[in-house]
């Protein structure tokens, strides 16, 4: 199984910089994470239509964890993703400034360090072009995000995960192939 993390990036900023934002077509953050939700639970609805018995996300704090099932065949699970992936795709997050951009990337390097700091052998995320972060953790990792461990370490480091502009949580933890 590999599960695939996107640090609050493209979630929480967009949360909050499109809260009562006119030109965001009056958006809020409720409305925003309503449909962020709405999203994961149509992305698992059509993994499980495409043959993949993924369960439904899980809402966390603010955020979405999303596990894939073990035992799936790589070529089965990327397919069914490439067929679903259009339900995360659909919610847009905002433009984020190029000091936003670095203020994410230097908050989730520290995550990452944070990790590393409480025991879980967490790598580095990589980041996109629009802002996002990614952090793959593949079979044979050893780190298991369900585990008391890991969580406790999130818990320890909750106070350097990314933060949008403005303040506000968000978060989306997602499973590919």
């Amino acid at each position: 199984m590999r599960i695939h993390i996107l640090i609050p990036a493209v979630l929480a900023l967009a949360l909050a910089a499109c809260a009562g934002d006119p030109a965001s077509g009056g958006d809020n953050t409720a409305d925003r994470e309503t449909k962020m939700q709405d999203a994961a639970l149509d992305y698992a609805r059509c993994m499980r239509e495409h043959g993949v018995d993924m369960p439904d996300p899980k809402m966390d704090g603010g955020g979405i964890r999303m596990t894939s099932p073990k035992g799936v065949a790589p070529s089965k699970m990327g397919a069914a993703d490439k067929a679903c992936r259009k339900y995360l795709e659909a919610v847009k997050p905002p433009e984020m400034s190029e000091e936003q951009q670095k203020d994410f990337r230097e908050a989730a390097l520290a995550n990452a360090r944070c990790m590393r700091e409480h025991g879980i052998d967490f790598p580095d995320p990589t980041f996109g072009a629009n802002g996002e972060a990614r952090v793959r953790i593949g079979r044979g990792s050893g780190i298991d995000p369900e585990s008391a461990k890991f969580k406790a370490a999130e818990k320890a480091c909750e106070s350097t995960m990314p933060k949008p502009p403005g303040g506000g949580e968000g978060s989306t933890q997602e499973s590919s192939p």
